[in-house]
């Protein structure tokens, strides 16, 4: 059963509400989303900008100081949450979770590849795009932790606003990061219980189905477009040369279909994306830049017929996303 139809509200579907109509036994494959949350200016997203920012700061100085203690330390409150019925568990069938251990060793892991990066320290949240084997699932559930605290008052907030009434106990609703002391912190307060078991109600427009900003975007509409650009500046003889009727001239470069497989070689998207920005920073801001500001207008965002398809599966939860 979904939140609604436990309490009884009433409504009919996402248009009526702020959250996700989560189901109480399932898991919905929605993924909160860091770089959405960096690019809106809302209250819930300027406050938890700052939790994951000076999250992923602290990790990766950890990384860079060679503090193992420290970074363990970080990532020991990185257990997948239970709290939200999003993305994909470990727990059941719907997928696999992420260990403390198994993060540290993603984190550091990572970090000695790029030590020699000068531009590892730019921006902290956009280099986790980069790391093997770490996707929407496993960053989502991270991000649920770091923001835990501001996902518990959005909760009591939508509790408020529909009338459910909280437990009277306080209680441990789990940790988060605080900003202030860069550290973890207990979070204890009147849950919200679902059939006995604590719930986080989740703003629908930090979720999204896959991330927008990934590396195949990356690759697809900016690296593979600035080497267009290299090869008509300093490599003329690659292009052909097109005349048209009112005399106009124009080089035409390799099309981006035909330089992909060159570019890629066999090796990952996220090797090959990382490798190309260690040495062209501007182009890599330039897609920062460009995706953050799509996404303050809408790009990637999912309406509420198509969180209605997804979350109560109407039309089998199926729908063209244009943006992936």
């Amino acid at each position: 059963m979904k939140i609604t139809e436990i309490f009884n509200l009433g409504t009919k579907g996402h248009e009526e509400l702020d959250f996700i109509d989560i189901d109480e036994t399932s898991d919905t494959k929605l993924f909160i989303d860091p770089y959405v949350i960096q690019a809106l200016s809302n209250s819930f997203c300027l406050e938890a900008q700052k939790s994951i920012e000076t999250f992923f700061n602290e990790v990766f100085t950890a990384c860079k100081e060679q503090n193992h203690s420290r970074l363990r330390y970080l990532l020991s409150f990185a257990s997948e949450p239970n709290e939200t019925n999003l993305g994909m568990k470990s727990s059941s069938i719907f997928g696999k979770g992420t260990t403390p251990d198994e993060l540290t060793n993603l984190f550091s892991n990572f970090y000695d590849t790029v030590r020699k990066n000068p531009h590892i320290e730019s921006n902290s949240l956009a280099m986790c795009m980069y790391i093997p084997n770490f996707a929407e699932d496993k960053m989502s559930d991270l991000i649920t932790n770091i923001i835990r605290k501001k996902l518990y008052e959005f909760t009591l907030e939508q509790a408020n606003k529909w009338n459910i009434a909280l437990e009277n106990k306080d209680t441990i609703i789990g940790y988060y990061w605080d900003y202030i002391s860069l550290s973890w912190k207990k979070l204890i307060g009147k849950p919200f219980l679902v059939n006995n078991t604590i719930r986080l109600l989740v703003p629908k427009a930090i979720v999204r189905k896959h991330y927008v900003f990934n590396v195949e975007c990356y690759i697809k509409q900016y690296i593979l477009k600035d080497i267009q650009e290299d090869i008509i500046k300093n490599h003329p003889e690659k292009c052909l040369r097109k005349e048209y009727k009112n005399g106009k001239r124009e080089l035409l470069p390799p099309t981006r279909k035909e330089l992909y497989p060159n570019f890629v070689d066999g090796r990952s998207h996220k090797e090959c994306a990382l490798n190309y920005t260690a040495n062209n920073k501007k182009c890599s801001d330039n897609f920062i830049n460009d995706i953050l500001s799509k996404i303050r207008h809408g790009y990637g965002s999912l309406d509420d017929n198509q969180l209605d398809m997804i979350v109560y599966q109407k039309n089998g939860g199926n729908f063209y996303d244009s943006s992936y």
